[in-house]
């Protein structure tokens, strides 16, 4: 009994059966009391002819009670049908795929709004399990050649003959070379991964600090080419940004890194912070051959690489317009081409 009464079918039919039901056995007793009181009043009268006249109606009563039951039942089952659609539709979902969605557009305005929020929430869970999916397959792919390499380089090591010190020595630095390339991937697929769910811990920060930071940490690989770097000089409280400190120095580094992969020697890579009240922008410019138009819509694609003869991994730029979005920001290119002077990205940040 106890749980049949948990059901909320149930309950509503109950309450339809005594919503209907009860004044109907009000009715009666109103007219059965007022029989007996105009009975007690009068003289005698034939009694016969008043319980024929009662009889009818007090029949039609008691064949009420069935009729009444099985109209609230069914009102009960009107009423509970979209939560079983919901329930139904959710089952099916997690036997099946995320893709399905309840679709619910008739209905109590409670439940529509249930179905819709229900709906979201899938959207949410299913765009998670694809990037989850795309993750898995980008790391596997990118991953596959340093570790063929480590592999290789182990098993030709093994298989020498004859090694000698000079022959370790090539192998380790191939295994290093591997092993660096190896992190670097990881470490982008991580954060790219982080930036598409947009799960950022946001903090007040001097964006103008970490630019000068990650000019800094640059500065080794600028030398080897001769290439001057400039930065903002001294702290800027007008750059302080709520940001994901990890992950918009990434970005960061990835701009800097990739002008000077492109820059010619003896050029100059320029990084600069541009502030307004709703944002603060980091503008990294160099001066090299720059993008052809028909390619500058393939920049942000990943894995794309305009030149094959440069390093690199084609995370760069899609990890720093994946993290400026998560900002509430973009990531925005501006070359004249090949015949112009290089190109201006312009990462910015929503405070």
């Amino acid at each position: 009994m106890r749980t049949a009464l948990a059901s909320l079918r149930v309950r509503l039919a109950l309450l339809g059966f005594v919503a209907i039901y009860a004044p109907v056995l009000l009715v009666f007793g109103v007219g059965v009391a007022t029989e007996v009181e105009t009975r007690m009043g009068a003289d005698a009268a034939p009694t016969v002819d008043r319980t024929s006249r009662q009889s009818p109606f007090m029949w039609t009563v008691l064949a009420l009670g069935p009729v009444t039951a099985g109209l609230a039942w069914w009102w009960a089952g009107r009423a509970v049908r979209p939560i079983d659609r919901v329930r139904t539709a959710a089952e099916d979902i997690e036997a099946t795929d995320l893709s399905r969605r309840i679709g619910l557009r008739r209905g109590p305005t409670e439940l529509v709004a249930l179905a819709a929020s229900f709906d979201a929430m899938l959207a949410r869970l299913d765009a998670a399990a694809e990037t989850q999916r795309r993750l898995i397959e980008e790391a596997s792919h990118e991953l596959r050649i340093p570790l063929a390499v480590l592999m290789s380089n182990a098993e030709v090591l093994l298989a020498h003959p004859r090694p000698t010190l000079e022959v370790y020595r090539t192998g380790l630095e191939r295994t290093r070379t591997a092993a660096v390339r190896l992190q670097t991937t990881i470490d982008e697929l991580l954060v790219d991964a982080r930036g598409r769910a947009r799960r950022m811990t946001r903090a007040p920060a001097d964006v103008a600090a970490l630019v000068r930071d990650v000019v800094a940490d640059a500065a080794v690989l600028a030398e080897t080419k001769g290439i001057r770097l400039t930065a903002p000089a001294g702290p800027s409280p007008a750059a302080r940004c709520p940001v994901d400190e990890p992950t918009v120095r990434r970005a960061i580094a990835n701009l800097v890194d990739n002008a000077i992969r492109y820059a010619p020697a003896g050029s100059a890579v320029d990084a600069a912070v541009e502030t307004a009240d709703d944002m603060v922008a980091v503008v990294v410019t160099d001066h090299g051959s720059g993008i052809p138009p028909e390619q500058q819509d393939r920049v942000f694609q990943r894995f794309w690489r305009g030149r094959g003869d440069t390093r690199g991994t084609g995370l760069g730029l899609p990890i720093a317009n994946q993290v400026a979005l998560a900002h509430g920001g973009e990531l925005t290119l501006r070359s004249p081409g090949p015949a112009g002077d290089g190109c201006v990205f312009r990462l910015t940040l929503r405070r």
